[in-house]
C-alpha cells in the first residue's frame, strides 16, 4: 500500500490553534458562570459572582453569555477555515491528478513513437485501368 503524506500548512495550524484557544476560553467562561451560579456558599463569599458583577458592569454580559457568544463565534470561524482549507486541498489533489494524467499521456505517446514505423515503398508503375475495355 502506498503511504499518503498529508502536508498541513502553517496557516492551517495557526487557525486550528486560535480556534482551540477560543473554544477553551469560551468553555471556561461558560463553566465558570455555571459553577458560580450553583456553588453552595454565601453570595458575599462567592468570588465568581463578585467578579461576574464587575464583568457585567464593564460589558453588560455575564460569564455564561460571554462564553456562549465566544463559542458561537469560534464555531463559525472554524467552519470558515475548515471549508477554505478543504477546498484548497481538493484543488491541490485535482491538480496533481491532472498532472499525472498528462505525464501518462506523454509517456504513452513516447512509447508509440519509439516503435519502428515501416513505410511502404512507392512504385512508379500505373495499374491498367478498366475504362478502355
Amino acid at each position: 500500500m502506498a503511504k499518503k503524506n498529508r502536508k498541513v500548512s502553517n496557516w492551517e495550524i495557526f487557525w486550528i490553534v486560535v480556534s482551540g484557544i477560543l473554544a477553551v476560553g469560551g468553555l471556561f467562561l461558560l463553566v465558570l458562570g455555571l459553577v458560580g451560579s450553583f456553588i453552595p456558599v454565601l453570595n458575599s463569599e462567592n468570588w465568581i459572582l463578585s467578579s461576574q458583577s464587575a464583568l457585567q458592569a464593564a460589558t453588560g454580559l455575564s460569564y455564561i453569555w460571554l462564553g456562549a457568544i465566544i463559542l458561537v463565534v469560534d464555531s463559525i470561524l472554524a467552519c470558515i477555515y475548515l471549508n477554505y482549507f478543504a477546498k484548497r486541498s481538493d484543488l491541490d489533489s485535482e491538480r496533481a491528478l491532472r498532472r499525472a494524467q498528462r505525464l501518462k499521456v506523454i509517456a504513452d505517446s513516447e512509447k508509440v513513437s519509439e516503435t519502428p514505423v515501416v513505410e511502404a515503398e512507392t512504385t512508379d508503375t500505373v495499374a491498367p485501368s478498366s475504362e478502355g475495355k
